[in-house]
């Protein structure tokens, strides 16, 4: 038995997979949102500002200090979640660290 909603996800991934096709193909030109990533140069800056190391920094706000290491160093990128989190910390270290060592309930 099939319902109403699965039904338009049928019609909805169809109607994706032609759109796909016919950007593959050239035929249309796709909406794109580029994301600026953080550069190294902030997320050390912000690391210093909130702590000497990054294993300092783990203890505080609870994100591995090899995370850290890897993003000042541009091996890896931070995702659209671990940028946000460093805006936070940057904003209000204080509270991050708060609500980082807070026990869970």
């Amino acid at each position: 038995m099939t319902k109403k909603s699965d039904f338009d996800f049928g019609e909805a991934l169809i109607e994706s997979l032609k759109e796909v096709r016919a950007w593959k193909r050239g035929e249309i030109a796709l909406e794109t949102v580029n994301i600026d990533p953080m550069p190294v140069e902030r997320i050390r800056a912000i690391r210093k500002k909130v702590a000497r190391s990054a294993k300092q920094f783990e203890q505080k706000f609870g994100i591995p200090a090899s995370t850290i290491n890897n993003w000042e160093q541009g091996r890896r990128k931070p995702d659209p979640a671990g940028r946000l989190l460093l805006k936070v910390i940057d904003a209000a270290p204080e509270i991050v660290e708060k609500v980082a060592n807070r026990p869970s309930s």
